[in-house]
């Protein structure tokens, strides 16, 4: 189950890369991507959050957030351990439900 949601979250990964979103977004969406943006990853706002949606669900499902980051980092391609790491904990304040 880990396995899946790693690979979720690594395919999710390419959206720091992605078009122009559309849509509304939650408040909550709106702090995540304010707080993403502060740590300096900047991309597709909606695949941004459909990211954060993802390492929601990984955590929720028992996932360990090093690797999470981990997998966050290698397949993005263009963030640092240090902003992975941040895209992780900012998911889990922002958009998880437990927090």
């Amino acid at each position: 189950m880990n396995r899946y949601l790693l690979t979720a979250v690594a395919a999710g990964a390419v959206a720091l890369a992605g078009a122009p979103a559309a849509g509304a977004i939650t408040n909550a969406e709106a702090d995540y991507i304010d707080d993403l943006t502060s740590a300096g990853i900047t991309g597709d706002q909606e695949a941004l959050i459909s990211d954060g949606w993802t390492i929601c669900k990984a955590l929720s499902a028992g996932a360990d957030p090093n690797e999470l980051s981990q997998t966050y980092y290698t397949n993005s391609g263009s963030i640092s351990h240090a902003q992975a790491d941040a895209a992780i904990n900012f998911a889990k304040t922002d958009l998880c439900p437990a927090g």
